[in-house]
């Protein structure tokens, strides 16, 4: 780590701010050594810096979010199913609720890229096997559908330098946050943010098109699926995403296993290259955990 490193100070803000995850913190950063002390700092230093108000509010923002996952788990494992309720719905509790968004689900999930076992697992897999893809790709231009944080516009823009994207989301909050995010790391003059709803106005195809956990948010995934897959340019790539057994405040779609996600993918036209599935942590007896499910596509 570097001279200045942020990650110590925002260890003592986490231990002192959100101790229940103690255990957490520390048994990632055991498995993943280095290379996850390096990057979650890269991380804490660019977009927050040694700001000790920032640190403590993302700190806060992960722990409301992680206990809202962890009450909903425990329901999940009795009732076997995601509260019912609809996309509109959904958006006004989350998507348009600014305050939410910003205070804890955009922070929740930030931080979330680096607490949560499956989601390093998963940012792993895209760093090694996906980024790698797209050095052979002639037209460097990639969508981003549903860019929530930002987190993986900052990955492609920050490894492919080549690269020029443009970020899509509904939500005013995330697109704010992801803009500040590309700024934070010096990429705002080859990245674009937009609200264009692909369901209902086609854009033109590019040789790159990724999609992090966003088909568990529709009522009917092929509704997402079908206009993504235009998306993507013939001999391109895409990186799609989807939570499994993970309720959510905003989760709608139950995926049980990678294979209800790879049967969408197909009829929805999609060539699946390659996929992970992890379990954020291992199953007691009768226990059902969140895991996430990546695939390359083509």
């Amino acid at each position: 780590m570097r001279d200045n490193s942020v990650l110590p100070l925002f260890r003592d803000l986490f231990f002192a701010n959100a101790r229940i995850f103690k255990k957490t913190f520390l048994d990632v950063e055991s498995e993943f050594g280095p290379w996850w002390q390096e990057t979650f700092d890269d991380y804490l230093h660019r977009f927050f810096g040694r700001d000790e108000g920032a640190l403590v509010d993302a700190v806060h923002g992960y722990a409301g979010y992680a206990i809202d996952a962890m009450r909903l788990q425990q329901r999940f494992n009795r009732i076997r199913r995601y509260e019912p309720q609809s996309y509109e719905e959904a958006c006004d509790r989350v998507y348009l609720n600014e305050d939410y968004m910003m205070r804890l689900y955009l922070p929740g999930i930030l931080i979330s890229h680096f607490l949560w076992r499956h989601h390093c697992r998963q940012l792993q897999y895209y760093q090694e096997q996906f980024l790698p893809l797209l050095e052979s790709v002639e037209d460097k231009t990639f969508y981003e559908v549903g860019t929530g944080t930002g987190f993986y516009s900052v990955q492609l823009l920050h490894h492919q330098p080549l690269f020029q994207g443009t970020g899509i989301d509904i939500s005013p909050a995330s697109r704010s946050f992801t803009r500040r995010q590309v700024a934070a790391w010096g990429l705002e003059e080859r990245f674009t943010s937009s609200d264009h709803n692909i369901v209902e106005n086609a854009l033109e195809p590019r040789s790159c098109i990724q999609s992090i956990e966003v088909l568990e948010h529709f009522e009917d995934p092929q509704l997402f699926l079908a206009p993504l897959r235009q998306m993507l340019r013939p001999g391109g790539y895409g990186f799609v995403t989807a939570a499994l057994t993970a309720p959510q405040a905003d989760h709608l779609f139950l995926f049980w296993t990678a294979d209800d996600v790879i049967q969408q993918l197909a009829e929805a036209g999609f060539r699946v290259e390659d996929y992970i599935e992890e379990a954020a942590y291992p199953a007691r007896e009768d226990e059902i955990v969140p895991k996430v499910a990546a695939f390359i596509v083509s």
